[in-house]
């Protein structure tokens, strides 16, 4: 699988007082021919994060009608799951119905912060989103104990279906200041997209001892038995930063990790994306997949794309 680099796409810098800096995690909403919709995170000086809308234009691969004002902002409710920022997640056309699950923020003492699901509609084409609720529809619970984050999900035979980053702990290692996060990729089902029936296993899950952060899972159907899957993770000998990996299934339950096919699209040599790949999102697009993609810093140097040369 090579996959060729066409270059960073957007990288805000400063273009109002509630875009400082980053875009992250970009996701995809088709409008029509060449032009899509595409929703990234994006930090006030206080670096709490918004969500923002620009369009994409495939012809030119060009980023314009940046908006500046967010299309989603962090809850004002004190304490609320998104009190202190929202972060893309994916957009869902289903049933005549646009909507937008989002990552909302906490910040606490002991540890830096814990994660929930909202869900939001969009009753004017995509503009603008009103969340549904002031609590999550994916939070943490009996089993996902710590916290739930981005997740993707799919409309298929009436049937939502959704994989999420579960968090299973906090650990301080040895000589370090703050904890470590350490989270897979989990599977659940919905017939409304708002109440889910988890299971209790990853679908994903660490490979090895070095692995403690899967994140962001990107999946796609080719064909009846045909899924696809892509996503980020972090811990290799040697590697510190998040790296792109791949896994396919026959049911979109039960998935067979292969990183190496991903192995090539790595790090720059220089410039945005040369410290960290991460956070893919994969689409296809008159014939060509082509995947939007953060580099370095977790998205703070922007988002580029890349297109599949050869599977």
């Amino acid at each position: 699988m090579r996959w060729k680099k066409l270059g960073c796409l957007f990288a805000p810098d400063n273009l109002s007082v509630f875009m400082r800096g980053y875009a992250r995690i970009p996701i995809l909403d088709h409008l029509e021919g060449d032009i899509y919709a595409v929703y990234f995170g994006s930090r006030d000086e206080t670096n709490r994060e918004r969500i923002f809308r620009a369009k994409l234009n495939m012809s030119s691969l060009a980023i314009e009608q940046i908006e500046h004002t967010p299309i989603l902002d962090f809850g004002e409710n004190l304490g609320a799951f998104d009190d202190n920022g929202v972060t893309p997640c994916c957009i869902v056309n289903a049933a005549g119905r646009k909507l937008l699950y989002f990552c909302g923020w906490n910040i606490h003492v002991k540890i830096p912060f814990t994660c929930a699901i909202g869900l939001a509609e969009s009753y004017d084409g995509g503009n603008t989103f009103t969340k549904l609720f002031r609590g999550a529809v994916i939070d943490r619970d009996k089993d996902d104990f710590q916290f739930v984050a981005v997740n993707d999900v799919m409309f298929e035979n009436g049937l939502f279906r959704t994989w999420y980053l579960s968090c299973l702990e906090w650990k301080l290692r040895e000589g370090e200041q703050k904890p470590e996060h350490f989270y897979n990729i989990r599977y659940a089902e919905s017939q409304n997209g708002i109440d889910w029936s988890r299971g209790k296993q990853a679908v994903i899950n660490f490979k090895n001892e070095y692995e403690y952060a899967i994140s962001t899972p990107r999946v796609l159907k080719d064909g009846p038995d045909d899924y696809k899957m892509w996503y980020s993770y972090r811990g290799q000998p040697g590697i510190a930063t998040y790296r792109i990996g791949y896994a396919e299934s026959s049911d979109g339950v039960h998935w067979t990790r292969m990183d190496e096919k991903m192995r090539s699209f790595d790090v720059s040599e220089s410039g945005w994306d040369s410290e960290m790949v991460c956070y893919p999102y994969v689409f296809d697009h008159k014939g060509r997949r082509y995947m939007l993609y953060n580099g370095n810093g977790y998205g703070k140097t922007g988002f580029g794309i890349a297109i599949l040369e050869d599977v």
